[in-house]
């Protein structure tokens, strides 16, 4: 009887062959990167440079990938580099990128400077979303693109050089704009009224200053050749081309003064609970910790006065421990007046509590809305 031969091991090569091949396929392209990460911000930094220097012609979306690597590779090889695709210490030199990218502001992403940039790169074609305050993608994708455009070192990062030659004027300290004739109700509704009419305000013309009507006044600033500084002062008022009443002190006055139909009494008690009570924390955190009393006040559950809401028995650790005795600085009285203004962060909490040291359970039991700094916002 003749004997079969069972020739499985060829077969079981050839198998094995044709799923190596297969998962080679099916296996990403090991792509080259950049020495100190492929973190969003690099990533759009390169791109940005690549792209002003025509050899990027995608999106700029800060994602590694062939089209990125190319763009690298043919950059490096026209001067004199290795083309690797590695974007290291030498390629980013040539690229005139300064790795890490983190991306910001110098004097703080505060809500005025953060305004004041992206108005200012609005104006210039560089940022096509709404002013908000907001440092973001976009921001750092605008500031990234200006920079490379303009001869700077691309780092995303608004210092005094990117400033300067942006023509805006950044501050360390807590500003929120404001009105030299006094934010009360009409002013702040001309005002609203007259930007909403030329397309630089979108919201609800309510007389409340806050930031939505900061922006604003920026964006129309930069766009006019004014300060940006989201102050309507005589300047700006002439542009809008309206007439305010001369009324309580804008935000960024002193002290004195009462506010609206608030007396100067109620303003000074008012400015020493937010200065008990915040001192320290972000500035739209201590505009809230003001909100709250004024939302209280509105509010049939606690006494109807500024007053009696803050020396309610227990209501404010500030009133317990004395600290509502002490002289609150002028970022307090802001704070006050904002507050006072229609500015609330919270949405209309009626509670505040540092979660570190709160120590009643029933705090536990409410409903946070907001976190602001280290305290946490409920109803």
């Amino acid at each position: 009887m003749t004997k079969i031969i069972k020739r499985t091991m060829p077969v079981l090569t050839a198998v094995t062959l044709l799923l190596t091949v297969v998962a080679l396929a099916l296996t990403p392209v090991a792509l080259a990167d950049i020495v100190k990460g492929n973190t969003y911000a690099n990533v759009a930094a390169v791109q940005t440079r690549l792209a002003t220097l025509g050899y990027y012609r995608s999106t700029v979306d800060g994602v590694w990938g062939n089209g990125t690597l190319s763009a690298v590779k043919r950059f490096q090889s026209d001067n004199g580099l290795v083309a690797d695709g590695d974007v290291g210490g030498a390629t980013a030199r040539a690229l005139r990128v300064t790795l890490p990218v983190t991306g910001g502001i110098t004097y703080g992403k505060t809500d005025a400077n953060v305004a004041a940039v992206q108005a200012r790169l609005k104006t210039y074609g560089y940022y096509a979303s709404t002013v908000d305050g907001v440092w973001g993608k976009g921001t750092l994708r605008a500031v990234l693109k200006y920079q490379s455009e303009n001869g700077m070192t691309v780092d995303g990062m608004v210092g005094s050089g990117t400033a300067g030659k942006l023509g805006v004027t950044l501050s360390t300290a807590a500003r929120s704009g404001g009105i030299n004739k006094g934010k009360t109700y009409a002013n702040v509704k001309a005002v609203q009224t007259a930007l909403k009419s030329r397309g630089y305000y979108t919201s609800t013309v309510d007389g409340a200053w806050g930031k939505r009507t900061m922006c604003a006044v920026m964006s129309f600033q930069s766009d006019n050749g004014l300060t940006v500084d989201g102050v309507v002062g005589n300047a700006t008022e002439r542009k809008l081309g309206i007439t305010l009443g001369s009324g309580g002190s804008s935000g960024g006055s002193n002290g004195s003064g009462g506010v609206g139909n608030v007396s100067q009494a109620d303003l000074d008690l008012l400015a020493r609970c937010v200065y008990g009570e915040s001192r320290g924390e972000p500035y739209n955190g201590q505009v809230a910790v003001a909100a709250v009393v004024l939302n209280r006040v509105k509010s049939s559950k606690f006494p109807n006065t500024i007053y009696g809401v803050i020396y309610q028995k227990n209501a404010f650790t500030a009133v317990n421990d004395g600290q509502i005795n002490l002289t609150p600085n002028q970022t307090a009285y802001n704070a006050a007046r904002d507050a006072l203004g229609g500015w609330d962060p919270t949405g209309g909490c009626l509670y505040y509590y540092n979660p570190a040291t709160a120590t009643s359970s029933w705090i536990w039991t409410l409903t946070v809305h907001i976190r602001i700094g280290r305290h946490n916002f409920a109803l």
